[in-house]
């Protein structure tokens, strides 16, 4: 793309759109905004980090509408476009009837106003509707102030801690991004130097790393030491938690604990012990049992970029009703063949989750199944196809 077609792109949008008026809500909406995080589309990238770069001032509000549509892409809650709008227009409206109705909400915080002015966006998002925005307006409590701090720590890095009620948007030096959640704190330096990049976590985070494969990226937490080249997923490890976790979304990833990795400095050994990660795996560590387990996401997603679009199945052999799964949620099922040759299914698994999906299944051939070592183990004694 040349310089002056950004430019006439840049050009264009703005004169479409007065994003100097913009508040969160409206960003969230605005599809050209979704286009540039959600679809890393190159001409919305380069109008939107020209943008920023020359309207500081609302910084606050990009970041908010960043953080609010990357945590709603992990969770997969986004509907399309004009179902966005739609929504967002309804709850506005909804907003706006409501506040010249009570005059309660006209007395609270300047703060809280702004708050709620665009706490529709994330209300439409989520699903939760209008129950949302009227728990939205009691939190915070008035006199409270939310704030993100940002300081620079003793050894150079920065450190950001999330002390609001939404999740945070962070962009790091390589263009990775780091959704931080409330109460929690990333800690990382200004410029990646060195064979590493290497960010501490305390509380919980979801990463997209962008991909290098000469400079692994590394996050520490209390318990657990992650490594990926290039990937998406989620680190947990609040103090008060009795367990800290790594689940994963795409890619692959290494989880060890900090002991193991000790313990190998100690012996000069080369192999580090610990887990890969797949999507839709996770790895616990209890840290009452100082153990690490590597088992199943609790609500697994189907991860081709084409999914089937249906998953019905009509008298189909049980086996490839399990390949079917296989293949649509990364996660291997073992069972055996011969048993379960006589096993077929009809039914139709659409809108289900993988465990339910399951439980269904085995109800129907009379089987069980348990997860161990993040696969699922199917047990059978087969069907009885006689009378």
């Amino acid at each position: 793309m040349t310089a002056t077609s950004c430019i006439s792109e840049i050009t264009v949008r703005f004169s479409m759109q007065d994003y100097h008026r913009y508040t969160t809500s409206d960003f969230i909406s605005d599809p050209f905004f979704r286009s540039w995080v959600l679809d890393h589309e190159p001409n919305a990238r380069v109008f939107w980090e020209e943008w920023i770069q020359s309207n500081k001032y609302q910084s606050e509000e990009i970041e908010e509408a960043r953080a609010v549509l990357l945590t709603l892409q992990e969770k997969k809650l986004l509907t399309d476009d004009k179902e966005v709008e739609r929504q967002i227009q309804l709850t506005l409206n909804r907003i706006k009837d409501k506040s010249e109705n009570n005059i309660e909400v006209t007395s609270r915080p300047i703060y809280l106003l702004t708050y709620m002015r665009w706490a529709a966006g994330i209300v439409l998002a989520f699903g939760l509707g209008w129950s949302f925005f009227q728990y939205m307006q009691s939190v915070p409590e008035p006199g409270i102030t939310k704030i993100n701090i940002l300081k620079e720590s003793t050894d150079g890095s920065l450190m950001k801690y999330n002390n609001t009620l939404l999740p945070l948007a962070i962009t790091l030096d390589d263009n990775s991004t780091v959704v931080l959640q409330p109460k929690s704190e990333l800690r990382y330096p200004d410029k990646f130097t060195g064979a590493k990049r290497i960010v501490s976590l305390k509380g919980e985070a979801f990463f997209q790393v962008t991909k290098n494969a000469n400079k692994p990226f590394i996050v520490l937490t209390e318990e657990l030491v992650t490594e990926v080249l290039g990937t998406s997923f989620t680190v947990r490890s609040f103090e008060k938690d009795k367990s800290a976790s790594v689940s994963v979304k795409t890619g692959r990833v290494s989880v060890h604990t900090k002991l193991e990795e000790l313990s190998i400095k100690k012996s000069d050994s080369k192999e580090v012990a610990g887990v890969i990660l797949t999507p839709n795996q996770q790895a616990v560590f209890k840290k009452d049992l100082a153990h690490l387990v590597k088992t199943v996401v609790t609500n697994p997603i189907r991860i081709p970029e084409t999914p089937a679009p249906v998953l019905a199945f009509d008298e189909a052999p049980v086996k490839q009703v399990f390949e079917t799964l296989e293949k649509e949620y990364g996660i291997e099922i073992l069972f055996n063949s011969e048993t379960l040759s006589a096993c077929f299914l009809t039914a139709n698994l659409s809108g289900l989750t993988l465990y339910e999906q399951m439980d269904l299944i085995c109800k129907v051939i009379k089987a069980r199944y348990e997860i161990i070592d993040a696969q699922i183990i199917i047990h059978s004694s087969g069907c009885n196809t006689a009378g």
